[in-house]
């Protein structure tokens, strides 16, 4: 009868496939988690150009506001230590190229700089302002035309003489070029690279010399202040407001209305910073908002906390730095640092061989990832699920992380470029929830744009509270361990207090036993001469 058996088993594995994955047909709802077969980002035709991106690294990218198919970059050297070393001080001029999806294959319009632009953001209240951070540690501002940004058709005027002159000078006469209109006293300007622009809520009106801040302005009116940080420790607060006033003034000198270095308590020397974060609802124990304070990343991985309008004593330095976060110390600068935009209080921080998330208000990292064996570049949130973070490596490679799916490594690896990635950032205009694009700047020059398939868009069920959740184990779990080891020091601090009371009881005794020793053989002492006088007496 055995072979019946067998012949049945064979007859079986014919009819049904036993290597099936009972799972791969599940809808989106069902499950939840981030699964390879429907999470492929696609590109789009990346944007480079061999006159202004070749060999260069996209070092930041942004969106044009209220445009999904206008993107701006700013491209640097890839320039090694020892040749930089040769060219720094030297003016260069250098770009910021406007990129719009009708033609990937040129720029749409130029923005020159005479250094190296490490940072820019478009002014929120007018979006025809660029405001970038350059090299050398200044300030400057560009005003762009309704055709550089996409919102108006713009006027060919190319000569037909251009034509016969070869492509290159055919591509330099129909690309504008726009230059600066004002940049910042470099005598009063960051000593090192600006690495971080932060726009202050419209509200905030800051006193004179930095000495507080206040909400005189209408929540409607036009942003007046923003932040920049560097390599030298300084955060610095410029006023725009009267940079517009007189833009047209050749005349103008645009320095920082305040100014504050950030120092190492133990050593005194500058803390780098790399990032800054504006705290905008921050109450301090007896209710009153603070307007002052903020989150930055140092050039050794750390977090600090701070505050820019710290008042210091007769004999005293001001203490900007009220908190400092040395658990994500690495020794190398902090790569990336965003908030959570559904969790307010939550921070982003990733240092080259893990991201941590921090928790406003907490004394320790919320959550720290396991190391990975490729470095990480940048790090962002995803815009509408809010358990989804999106890692850049050095590989090229982007590791997608969805702690609604498993916490302790990446739900899905993708890749983004061939090489390294530079720069992250995703573009919140239009329909989130339809579509998606994330641009991707690489070490070669190359800007990739990544579109985000639907799975990773759409919100699982109860995705936040489930986030929120995670979130607030994370907060118990920390909060029991500092507990707990503050009970272990209080023990130990016990212990060594009642081993040394022990200790002294232990010399009393012996100290006590000694006297008494004395006192009986003082005694007896006493009693031998007394019977000696009495035996000398007798003896006459």
């Amino acid at each position: 009868f055995a072979h019946l058996g067998v012949e049945e088993a064979l007859q079986t594995n014919e009819t049904v496939d036993i290597f099936q994955e009972e799972f791969a047909h599940l809808g989106e709802e069902e499950a939840g988690a981030v699964t390879k077969t429907h999470s492929k980002l696609k590109e789009h035709p990346n944007f480079h150009d061999v006159t202004y991106t070749k060999g260069k690294r996209i070092e930041w990218v942004e969106w044009v506001p209220s445009s999904s198919d206008m993107v701006v970059s700013s491209c640097c050297e890839n320039l090694p230590f020892t040749e930089r070393l040769e060219t720094s001080g030297k003016a260069s001029v250098s770009t910021v190229l406007v990129w719009s999806f009708q033609d990937s294959l040129s720029p749409h319009a130029i923005l020159v700089a005479p250094w190296e632009v490490t940072v820019f953001k478009f002014y929120p209240s007018d979006s025809k302002y660029l405001i970038g951070g350059l090299g050398n540690g200044q300030i400057a501002v560009w005003k762009l035309a309704d055709a550089d940004l996409g919102h108006a058709v713009r006027d060919k005027t190319s000569s037909q003489s251009a034509r016969g002159n070869g492509l290159e000078e055919e591509k330099s006469s129909t690309i504008p070029t726009v230059s600066h209109k004002q940049i910042s006293m470099i005598d009063e300007s960051h000593r090192r690279a600006v690495l971080a622009i932060e726009f202050m809520p419209a509200t905030i009106e800051v006193e004179r010399r930095g000495k507080g801040a206040s909400e005189k302005n209408p929540s409607d009116a036009p942003i007046k202040y923003f932040l920049t940080v560097a390599g030298d420790g300084q955060v610095m607060i410029w006023d725009f407001q009267s940079l517009l006033d007189a833009i047209n003034d050749n005349d103008f000198l645009w320095r920082p209305v305040h100014r504050v270095q950030l120092q190492r308590q133990d050593s005194g020397t500058e803390m780098g910073l790399c990032h800054i974060l504006h705290c905008h609802d921050r109450y301090d124990d007896k209710g009153n908002k603070l307007l002052s304070t903020f989150y930055a990343s140092t050039e050794e991985g750390e977090l600090v906390f701070g505050d820019w309008a710290a008042r210091g004593e007769e004999d005293r330095k001001a203490e900007v730095v009220k908190k400092l976060h040395a658990s994500s110390k690495t020794f190398r600068p902090m790569l990336s640092l965003e908030r959570s935009p559904f969790f307010p209080d939550i921070l982003l921080g990733v240092t080259d061989w893990a991201f941590y998330l921090f928790k406003d208000g907490l004394n320790d990292h919320l959550f720290q990832s396991s190391y990975n064996s490729i470095y990480y570049t940048r790090g962002v949130w995803s815009p509408t699920r809010p358990s989804v973070i999106f890692l850049g490596l050095t590989s090229g490679g982007i590791d997608i992380w969805d702690f609604s799916d498993q916490s302790h490594k990446a739900s899905l690896s993708d890749t983004g470029a061939s090489v390294a990635i530079t720069s992250m950032i995703f573009c919140y205009h239009g329909d989130l929830m339809q579509e998606q694009k994330l641009a991707v700047g690489d070490a070669q020059g190359q800007l990739h744009i990544q579109n985000i398939p639907r799975n990773l868009i759409k919100p699982a069920g109860r995705e936040l509270d489930n986030m929120r959740k995670f979130l607030d184990r994370e907060e118990n779990r920390v909060k029991y361990f500092q507990e707990r080891h503050q009970e272990l020091r209080d023990m130990k601090d016990n212990m060594e207090k009642a081993a040394q009371m022990a200790a002294d009881a232990a010399a009393a005794e012996a100290g006590k036993g000694a006297d008494d020793e004395d006192k009986a053989d003082q005694i007896a002492e006493s009693a031998y001469k007394k019977l000696e006088m009495e035996c000398k007496e007798l003896l006459g």
